[in-house]
């Protein structure tokens, strides 16, 4: 039987925190440039797309964060099965 092999889990939920902090962080980006765009309808086109995008963002950061907590679920679970399979492979032997 092939061993079941799984990388790394909390890694992952480490690097899926990472980008949601980046996320999080992105409307900070859009304040500081309001109103550098030149004209004003680039600038008026640059707060309809900053406003587009905060609400896409925020969908896009729940959906990260559930996956985020799944990942971590399936690792703690993980860690779990391999301490009972290793502690009843000790006992049998």
């Amino acid at each position: 039987m092939a061993d079941i092999v799984v990388k790394d889990l909390a890694g992952l939920a480490r690097d899926l925190s990472d980008l949601i902090s980046q996320f999080e962080g992105a409307l900070d980006f859009q304040d500081e440039f309001k109103g550098q765009w030149g004209q004003l309808n680039a600038n008026l086109s640059m707060g309809d797309f900053a406003d587009n995008w905060t609400g896409s963002r925020d969908k896009m950061v729940e959906a990260m964060k559930k996956f985020r907590d799944s990942v971590e679920g399936a690792d703690q679970a993980w860690a779990e099965a391999e301490a009972k399979m290793a502690t009843s492979l000790e006992e049998h032997k």
